[in-house]
């Protein structure tokens, strides 16, 4: 093998079962990827019999004698007399290997092998150098970067050979690796694409690529009217045969390749005027618009700086996703917009006024809530904005976060009566802002739950008017979630509920049958049917597929993992927080809220108490200044948990205060669902304020316990804890280091090296260094 070229070990061991079982070996992935360089040194042991399809005539009669027959750029073969020769070559030599090159997808004709499983295709993510063999190769260069850089360049190059290539010519006589390095690198590399691939296309064929570079995921329709060229569906079709610069994320939408996508937009840059690059923007808006997907058309119309639009769609967005949700999603589009702008429309004001309010920016918020009072004040009975302001004016008085729930009672008779009476127009308000909950959605209810039978009598009638669509069974179902964290049966009630199921699909909102299903999975889970909760909540995220309710699957799968967790489904646990939890610390984003405390109780099970303290920190100052009960005893509960385990005498703190809480609301459920967890605090936290109330914490979180005994167990327990010294031979085995290099990093001698892997695979119970990292990983030791 060239000593130049390095394969992954992967790549390696899959050519040769390929050729054991003399499958037709397929390369198909775009330039640069190292197609035929894989191919030539993996068959270097062989002789072989070479075609290049751009520049040599198929000859099948030919009288070969070699091991393989190695045909080059397979997708310029487009003859179909040609396309039939080399079909029956592959099927008359059956003691020739066949190894096939192409920029292109298996085409039609030779399908069949694939389908027959006669044919083995290498695709472009088996042509990527891991991080161990990317090292190899800058090795064999006499480069050595540092761990810190080695890692920068795999986060950059992303393992793609040709860049790579580069990368070892721009390093070599010693240049350390920095942000000009790889800059040029990039230059290079998009040269090479110019004249490799790009200028190889016909004009048109150019001209609709570096149209669709910015839009992405992309559909046949979309690339007509952005383009405006009839034949975009033909071109699309001829690049996707001819070349794997596309990936599919369904039968209709596709993405580039994320390299060739920065090449283009590269190129765009160089041949498009800021003119001609606005008018692409302007015109894919309007797609958007016209198909309702407004996220994307505001990018779009902010890029190209018509903010006129912006403001109107944010408008337009905010009547058809009411609720704090959709502020704190459009947040970046109102930041953009001029002041000038948001003071021309009330509808604006109020919406920086939430904005500010969820950002916890109070002074703020009010700061605008007076000048829209400002605004109401300059206009007439008679104006045509009147009623409009005033109902945004009722809007916040009821739907701002730092106004509490005692506030709101002393206005919605008069919000009722303005109503009723046509004196104002109020925006549709969602209680739930896409949160498996009443009490505890838009805002916290809690207070409400002290008198809720008196409540329900007497506001039943009028929440259901103001509320609308939202309205819809949003009493009945308040009340059950009231009764049901107060310890209190609630089956025949939810009997009912599910009996207005239908109503509320048909004229209600998702977001009442969100906080329907979230309460009846919580009853299913109570009643130690975590199975069949999961079911529930399965189907109900086949519903929210649609477009509309695509906003509720980030809390939906939270709640999954909450699910999977009293299931001891750790592998569903694993995924939920490494691929959808919150990740972003440093700015509070308070409608992840759910998802920050199910990312602290999932840490928690992986035993990192102080990450867990760190996700919540943050959220306290919000739950105090917006009156939130409920998200304020989870808080004291996951905090109190995480310092009883890391032996932070400041648990009975936590736990008195939650308890406290649970006592003057006399709320049972938010303590009893965490069980077995909970229970060793409750037994030994010492709190004597209530023993009749502790007394029925204790017994129903010993049920929980019965039902879900493993519930929040720590899972990186090993029967015998790794040393420290263990621990960092440990985290360099993950990093495939060798026993020597091992020995030098940590300055032993190599006989205590040998020592100290064999304790690590001991105690971990795996048989060799390669199950190490996976075994790690699991047990969450890093």
């Amino acid at each position: 093998m060239d000593q130049n070229i390095v394969l992954t070990t992967e790549l390696q061991e899959k050519f040769k079962t390929a050729w054991a079982q003399r499958q037709v070996i397929f390369f198909s992935a775009p330039c640069g990827c190292g197609k035929s360089a894989a191919a030539s040194a993996l068959l270097e042991p062989y002789t072989v019999c070479r075609w290049d399809a751009l520049s040599e005539p198929l000859e099948p009669a030919h009288n070969f004698t070699c091991d393989a027959v190695l045909l080059d750029n397979l997708q310029a073969l487009k003859s179909p007399d040609a396309q039939q020769a080399l079909r029956a070559l592959i099927l008359e030599r059956l003691e020739t290997h066949f190894v096939l090159l192409s920029r292109g997808a298996v085409p039609g004709w030779l399908a069949s092998f694939r389908y027959e499983r006669r044919m083995q295709v290498f695709e472009t993510q088996n042509l990527m150098l891991d991080q161990e063999t990317a090292d190899k190769l800058l090795s064999l260069s006499g480069i050595s970067p540092t761990p810190a850089e080695m890692s920068a360049i795999q986060k950059s190059c992303k393992g793609y050979p040709l860049a790579l290539g580069i990368l070892c010519h721009q390093m070599q006589g010693g240049r350390p690796y920095d942000e000009t390095v790889d800059a040029d690198v990039r230059r290079e590399l998009f040269t090479h694409f110019q004249t490799a691939v790009y200028r190889r296309f016909k004009p048109m064929t150019r001209r609709l690529l570096l149209d669709l570079a910015p839009f992405e995921p992309f559909d046949v329709e979309f690339a007509r009217i952005l383009s405006g060229n009839s034949r975009a569906g033909e071109l699309l079709g001829e690049l996707q045969q001819d070349t794997s610069m596309f990936r599919y994320d369904d039968l209709h939408r596709c993405h580039f390749w994320p390299v060739f996508r920065q090449f283009l937009l590269w190129q765009q840059e160089r041949e498009y005027s800021a003119e001609e690059q606005n008018w692409l923007y302007g015109r894919a808006a309007l797609y958007y618009e016209l198909h309702d997907n407004y996220k994307n058309a505001l990018d779009c119309y902010t890029r190209c700086g018509e903010y006129q639009k912006v403001s109107e769609l944010l408008i337009k967005n905010s009547e058809v996703h009411p609720g704090l949700a959709h502020y704190d999603e459009m947040e970046d589009y109102y930041r953009a917009l001029p002041r000038e702008q948001v003071l021309s429309s009330p509808a604006l004001m109020a919406g920086m006024s939430m904005l500010s309010s969820i950002c916890m920016d109070y002074d703020a918020s009010e700061a605008w809530y007076l000048e829209l009072e400002r605004c109401a004040g300059r206009l007439k009975r008679s104006d045509a904005d009147y009623k409009s302001v005033r109902g945004w004016l009722a809007y916040l008085d009821i739907a701002l976060p730092q106004r509490s729930v005692g506030d709101i009672l002393s206005k919605l008779t008069n919000v009722v009566s303005l109503l009723s009476s046509k004196e104002i127009v109020m925006p549709e308000f969602s209680v739930t802002s896409r949160l498996p909950s009443i009490m505890n959605g838009g805002k916290d209810f809690c207070a409400w739950s002290r008198e809720d039978d008196d409540l329900y009598r007497k506001y039943r009638i009028p929440v259901s008017f103001l509320l609308k669509r939202d309205g819809v069974a949003l009493p009945e179902c308040a009340i059950a979630e009231s009764k049901f964290e107060k310890g209190e049966e609630i089956s025949g009630r939810m009997l009912d509920l599910l009996g207005r199921l239908e109503k509320i699909q048909k004229k209600g909102t998702p977001d009442i049958e969100f906080a329907l299903i979230g309460l009846l999975v919580r009853l299913r889970i109570d009643q130690g049917e975590a199975d069949r909760a999961i079911e529930h909540l399965e189907a109900l995220r086949e519903r929210f597929q649609r477009p509309d309710c695509q906003r509720f699957l980030p809390n939906l799968d939270a709640l999954m993992c909450r699910i999977a967790m009293y299931q001891g489904n750790d592998e569903a646990v694993d995924t939920w927080y490494r691929e959808k939890a919150p990740r972003d610390l440093l700015k509070l984003r308070v409608m992840l809220r759910y998802q920050y405390l199910t990312r602290a109780m999932v840490e928690i099970v992986y035993g990192k108490y102080q990450e867990a303290l760190l996700v919540m920190a943050p959220l306290r100052p919000y739950f105090k200044a917006a009156h939130r009960v409920m998200d304020g005893i989870y808080l004291d509960l996951l905090t109190a948990l995480c310092q009883f385990r890391s032996g932070d005498g400041g648990w009975q703190a936590s736990l008195r205060a939650a308890l406290d809480t649970c006592r003057d609301y006399q709320f049972i459920r938010p303590v009893s669902q965490y069980g077995a967890a909970i229970l060793p605090l409750l037994e030994k936290g010492g709190w004597t304020a209530d023993p009749a109330f502790l007394d029925r914490l204790t017994a129903a979180a010993r049920k929980q316990a019965a039902q879900y005994p493993d519930f929040l167990r720590f899972r990186g327990d090993l029967p015998e804890p790794l040393s420290p010294a263990e621990m960092n031979v440990l985290r360099l085995l993950c990093h495939h280091k060798s026993n020597a290099e091992i020995g030098e990093i940590l300055g032993i001698k190599l006989p205590t090296v040998k020592t100290y892997v064999s304790a690590v695979l001991r105690k971990l119970d795996v048989k060799n260094r390669g199950a190490v990292k996976d075994a790690a990983l699991k047990l969450h030791l890093i």
